[in-house]
């Protein structure tokens, strides 16, 4: 029969029989982060009490009592101890059976994600760095694991990719919290680092993606397109603006001022007028030449002036 149908069954025996259902209990640990909760729908005004013992036949602490559905292990349990924990319920005389959960945090709390990724990027590299798993005292993950192994207690992987292409991803295990890697110039590339110990078989989550860009040598185009992009405005601008003034050249018309004088109304700009000067030359006949012996007298030819024009 499944637990679950285990529990609801004894959940409805012990209410038959008037009887305080046991906790139904859950661990939620990480690091050395201990926290050991239950789930309780029976009855509001119920309180619980928390316990811990090394063995199951050795005499318990209390550590919690109150109406709180979790109680904090953290400060009590060591890493590599073995440690059986219980919690009861109580309401107005009326005591539930305990509930039972063995736990040892070497083996059954895992290991954190590393926080606090950074990335900086380089020419054609980035350099990564991030912060290990914390105890809960603020001491590192890694000495914690150390006390308890002579292997290395805990390495890391580093996970990347570029940002167009996903589904191609490469992996480096690192010894450290820092490390740079060689990469392409001015390409964008995504980065994940999860942490764990071979020697404990432990790994943790990875962290969420972070994105940048590698950086690179100035490529001409980035600087080419720009000042081309600019001169090619600048020619556009000045055209407009030497063909918007010839328009207002050609549209402008000279004050009556200039062109009539304001007394006699005469115009001021009077065209010159071009004269050409004609000669005529009109040939006489001389005395040896009339005929001697003719009746008609000779014609009278008007004598040639400058200036005049023949008609």
């Amino acid at each position: 029969m499944p637990i679950k149908h285990l529990v609801l069954l004894e959940f409805i025996i012990c209410a038959v029989s008037a009887g305080l259902p046991k906790p139904v209990l859950k661990m939620d640990a990480v690091n050395t982060k201990y926290l050991l909760r239950w789930n309780w729908t029976y009855s509001t005004s119920v309180n619980f009490t928390a316990q811990m013992a090394f063995s199951n036949t050795a005499s318990y602490k209390d550590i919690c009592f109150g109406v709180e559905t979790y109680c904090d292990y953290s400060a009590h349990l060591d890493y590599s101890g073995e440690y059986y924990l219980r919690v009861q319920a109580e309401t107005r005389g009326d005591r539930s059976d305990w509930a039972m959960w063995k736990f040892c945090p070497d083996a059954d709390a895992p290991l954190g994600a590393p926080s606090e990724l950074r990335v900086e990027a380089g020419v054609s590299m980035l350099i990564v760095s991030f912060k290990e798993p914390m105890a809960e005292n603020g001491e590192p993950m890694s000495a914690v694991l150390s006390q308890n192994s002579m292997d290395p207690a805990m390495a890391f992987r580093l996970m990347f990719w570029t940002d167009d292409a996903p589904s191609q991803r490469q992996e480096k295990k690192l010894n450290t919290t820092a490390h740079t890697l060689s990469l392409n110039a001015h390409t964008r590339y995504c980065l994940q680092v999860q942490a764990f110990s071979d020697a404990f078989a432990k790994t943790s989550p990875y962290t969420l993606p972070l994105c940048t860009t590698t950086l690179g040598p100035t490529l001409f185009w980035n600087i080419l397109f720009p000042l081309l992009l600019f001169l090619v405005l600048l020619g556009v601008f000045g055209f407009l603006w030497t063909r918007k003034r010839w328009r207002m050249f050609q549209v402008y018309a000279l004050p009556s001022s200039i062109v009539l004088d304001s007394k006699s109304h005469q115009p001021l700009l009077v065209p010159m007028e071009n004269t050409c000067p004609v000669t005529a030359l009109v040939a006489m006949p001389t005395a040896e030449q009339v005929p001697p012996f003719s009746d008609r007298p000779a014609p009278a030819f008007p004598t040639a002036r400058t200036g005049d024009r023949l008609l």
